[in-house]
């Protein structure tokens, strides 16, 4: 075979190979895919809002007693039925209120707030009497219970027994009753609060009320 012919063959041999890793070079790759996006966390279900209370008075909210030794005492069953009688208060169901207030000091005679509680109940009905009386026996398991004096003021208030409530005023403030808000808005106080010396004991415990 002729040189001329040998060198043609070599030449045209190197240009497929080239032709062909130049091919090769420009093979397309294969497209990645994206990631997947990351799962949407779930949102946390909001918890429905509580009715509002409506002005109910503040002695209706005590959960337990001032006094800490006698709140371990208390059964858990009667603090359950303290608990259901507030909750019948904040709808001013006041009977149902009464009976699961009076079930707790069944089973728990030495609950102060539970009488205390009940009292105010017994207030909203206008039965002042039986409120006294549960007052005075609050008054007696636990003497040193701001809000027993606070609902003191509350009924004499209601009574018209001006010198009593302030005199009850003045008891509660001592104790360390701080619930301002009930001292400027309960309507239980609304006759005792026009009297000139209502502010006059909030001042001299230091509470100033706009």
């Amino acid at each position: 075979m002729p040189k001329t012919s040998n060198l043609f063959i070599a030449f045209f041999a190197i240009v497929i190979v080239f032709s062909f890793l130049l091919t090769g070079c420009d093979k397309p790759q294969p497209k990645q895919e994206s990631p997947p996006p990351p799962p949407q966390q779930a949102q946390p279900t909001p918890l429905p809002q509580q009715p509002p209370t409506g002005g109910i008075p503040p002695a209706q909210l005590g959960k337990g007693s001032t006094d800490p030794i006698a709140q371990i005492e208390i059964p858990t069953e009667a603090k359950l039925n303290m608990q259901q009688g507030i909750n019948y208060m904040r709808g001013k169901d006041w009977d149902n209120a009464i009976k699961e207030f009076t079930i707790a000091i069944q089973k728990h005679p030495p609950y102060d707030v539970a009488y205390s509680n009940r009292a105010v109940a017994y207030m909203q009905q206008k039965k002042f009497n039986k409120a006294l009386d549960d007052l005075k026996e609050a008054e007696k398991i636990n003497p040193r219970n701001s809000m027993v004096h606070y609902n003191f003021v509350a009924l004499y208030s209601l009574q018209n027994q001006l010198d009593r409530s302030l005199d009850s005023l003045d008891r509660c403030l001592e104790l360390g009753f701080n619930n301002y808000d009930a001292l400027r808005a309960d309507s239980d106080l609304n006759n005792v609060r026009r009297h000139p010396e209502f502010r006059k004991i909030l001042e001299k415990h230091k509470v100033f009320l706009k």
